[in-house]
C-alpha cells in the first residue's frame, strides 16, 4: 500500500515542479528593446575623405545578436559657419573633403537621422596645429637561421626600433604612435606594422613637457636576400581627449579578466545614440633602413 502511494505521488510532484516553473519563466520580462543609432567616426585634417560608420544597437535580451533595419541613412555637418549635406556609402554617410575641410582647431557639429525616425548629434574640436620633433634609432644584430628550417645555411638581420618625441608643455594631450614598415625587393614585397605601446594611446599626465620615448614591443626580422630597400614610417596622433577616453575605455573593457566584477561602460560621446564622433592630427617620420 506504501509503495502504491509513493508510485502516485511521483507525477503529481513532477507536474507541480512543472508548472512553477513555467510560472517562475512567464513572470520574468525581458526589459523593453530602445532602437538607438551607434556611431563610429574619426575625422582629421589629413584625410581627403571622412567616414561615419552608422549601425543600430542590437538586443541583448530576446533574439540576440539581431540588428533592426534602420531605414534610409542621412546626415549634415557644420563647423559653425557653414553646414553641408552629407552623402550615403557602404558604411552609413562620408563626407568629401572637397565639400567641406577638415581645419586644424575647430569645432565640427554632425547630425544624422534614420528612415525608421532615430536621430542622433555629436561635435568634436580637431587638436590645434603643432610641430612635433619626432627622432628614431634602430639596433640590429645578424642571426642565423633554424638549422631543421628550409634555409639551414640562411642568415637574417633583426632589428628593434625607438622612437622618442616631446610633449607641448603647458597643456592636456593625448597620442598615440604606431610604425609601418615597407619593403621592396626581388623576392619579396610587403608591410608590416609595429607597436610601441600596448595600450595605444597614451597621456601626457605628469609628463608634461616632458620627452616620451618608446621601444618595439617585438623585433623586426628580415632575410638579407630580400628586401632592396627597406622603409620605417613612424606615425604620431595628436588626439582629442575624446578619442583617447574611448580607446581606453575599450582596452578596460577587453581586458577584464573577472567575470563577475562590474561591467566597465564603453565611452561614448553621441546624444540620441552610442558611440564616438572625435579627431586627430598627424605627424610622421620616414626613415630608409640600410
Amino acid at each position: 500500500m506504501r509503495t502504491s502511494r509513493i508510485k502516485y505521488c511521483i507525477p503529481l510532484i513532477l507536474m507541480f515542479f512543472a508548472v512553477a516553473c513555467e510560472t517562475d519563466v512567464d513572470l520574468v520580462k525581458a526589459p523593453v528593446f530602445k532602437q538607438r543609432l551607434v556611431i563610429t567616426s574619426f575625422i582629421s585634417p589629413s584625410d581627403s575623405v571622412s567616414y561615419f560608420r552608422l549601425t543600430s544597437n542590437i538586443k541583448i535580451y530576446g533574439e540576440l545578436h539581431t540588428e533592426e533595419p534602420l531605414g534610409l541613412l542621412s546626415g549634415t555637418i557644420s563647423d559653425g559657419v557653414n553646414e553641408v549635406e552629407l552623402d550615403t556609402c557602404k558604411v552609413g554617410l562620408k563626407l568629401s573633403h572637397e565639400k567641406m575641410q577638415i581645419q586644424y582647431g575647430k569645432t565640427y557639429k554632425l547630425k544624422v537621422s534614420s528612415g525608421n525616425g532615430l536621430k542622433a548629434e555629436a561635435e568634436c574640436t580637431v587638436p590645434a596645429r603643432k610641430t612635433f620633433t619626432i627622432e628614431a634609432d634602430t639596433f640590429s644584430v645578424i642571426k642565423k637561421m633554424d638549422p631543421y628550417g628550409p634555409f639551414p645555411e640562411g642568415i637574417y638581420r633583426s632589428i628593434e626600433f625607438k622612437v622618442s618625441f616631446t610633449d607641448i608643455p603647458g597643456e592636456e594631450n593625448f597620442y598615440k604612435i604606431y610604425g609601418k614598415i615597407r619593403g621592396y625587393g626581388r623576392l619579396w614585397q610587403g608591410t608590416g606594422y609595429l607597436a610601441f605601446n600596448e595600450d595605444n594611446v597614451i597621456s601626457d599626465k605628469g609628463m608634461d613637457g616632458k620627452s616620451f620615448t618608446f621601444k618595439t614591443d617585438q623585433n623586426f626580422d628580415y632575410f638579407f636576400f630580400e628586401p632592396d630597400s627597406l622603409f620605417l614610417n613612424i606615425y604620431l596622433f595628436n588626439t582629442e581627449k575624446s578619442y583617447y577616453q574611448f580607446h581606453k575605455s575599450l582596452i578596460d573593457y577587453n581586458d577584464g579578466e573577472n567575470p563577475f566584477s562590474e561591467a566597465s561602460p564603453v565611452f561614448s560621446n553621441i546624444t540620441g545614440g552610442f558611440g564616438i564622433f572625435t579627431s586627430y592630427t598627424v605627424d610622421s617620420l620616414v626613415m630608409r633602413l640600410k
